[in-house]
């Protein structure tokens, strides 16, 4: 399979927003429905579908979601619904977690001979990658379907997915 054939599907992201002020954790509970521990809070989103948590330096974690527009009207609609100011947000690209398949099967133990940087996870039974180069872990399942973990960027994630293919394909552990 060429380079750039592989079609990855971020399936979420994180997104950390800081306002001017801080938000507060009272206020997140009283005004707008959170839970807190104390420590944080947690607003349950509905549309769409997020987790907002409140961080003890009164920011703003969003889980759940793949879209940084969204994150950001979300974290403005939390801050109306408190009375605070939505102007000069900063909003932080988290971590995405993003999904493909190459419709092959993987050789598991094959790739985790031939390659340094892949071992057999055995608890999850799927050869788990350290992509060194593109900064994240690639875990591949025998079925040929992955999952890209720990970078911020959709496309560097789906050039790592293309790379290791790639390097999986001309080991021959691929079916």
């Amino acid at each position: 399979m060429p380079d750039g054939d592989l079609t990855i599907s971020v399936e979420t992201q994180s997104f950390r927003v800081t306002s001017q002020n801080p938000v507060s954790l009272q206020d997140a509970v009283s005004l707008c429905g959170a839970r807190s521990n104390g420590a944080y809070a947690v607003i349950e989103h509905e549309n769409p579908r997020s987790v907002i948590v409140i961080e003890p330096e009164g920011t703003l974690l969003i889980h759940g979601i793949s879209n940084s527009e969204a994150a950001t009207l979300i974290a403005e609609e939390i801050l109306l619904r408190m009375g605070m100011t939505e102007a000069g947000l900063t909003v932080e690209k988290g971590e995405v977690l993003a999904s493909f398949s190459i419709g092959r099967a993987v050789m598991i133990g094959l790739a985790a001979e031939r390659f340094s940087d892949a071992e057999h996870d055995l608890r999850l039974d799927a050869l788990r990658i350290d992509a060194k180069r593109h900064n994240c872990t690639i875990l591949m399942f025998n079925n040929g379907r992955g999952i890209v973990l720990g970078q911020s960027s959709s496309r560097v994630a789906e050039m790592a997915a293309n790379y290791w293919l790639s390097q999986l394909e001309g080991e021959g552990a691929l079916a």
